[in-house]
């Protein structure tokens, strides 16, 4: 699958992005909620494969200088192959540029344990660190 070749749309439908976090292993929700989450995300990007949605990013962003890249999903059949990497970099390069001259956003993100290193040659740094604490979340 290294030589596959994957379309990219900017949009992605509840039900093929519900899919993708159920057999990704992911915690369920709602699809309103699902919904909700597509309609304000700043960027998105699924990758298809034979009509097909195979992978899923999602970009927040306030306008100002705070991103979160929420999620990068990808199916089983299409790992290890460099999807993932394409889809993040895409979407940090749009970010890139559309953001003003003279300004600095920081993009933040929660990696999956042991895929922390993934992130590494985009140029995000691990925490805790010698300026940044660990990073903290919950559930409501």
């Amino acid at each position: 699958m290294n030589d596959t070749k994957f379309e990219f749309t900017n949009k992605l439908n509840v039900e093929d992005y519900l899919r993708l976090r159920e057999e990704v292993g992911w915690k369920s929700i709602a699809p309103e909620q699902a919904q909700a989450g597509l309609d304000n995300s700043y960027a998105v990007i699924a990758a298809m494969l034979d009509d097909e949605a195979v992978g899923f990013v999602r970009l927040l962003w306030d306008g100002g200088y705070v991103a979160y890249l929420a999620e990068v999903m990808v199916t089983e059949k299409c790992r290890h192959n460099g999807l993932a990497s394409q889809m993040v970099g895409r979407l940090v390069e749009k970010l890139r540029s559309e953001k003003k001259e003279g300004w600095q956003i920081k993009i933040h993100l929660m990696a999956n344990l042991g895929r922390e290193s993934f992130y590494e040659p985009f140029g995000f740094k691990s925490r805790p660190n010698e300026h940044d604490g660990a990073a903290m979340d919950m559930w409501l």
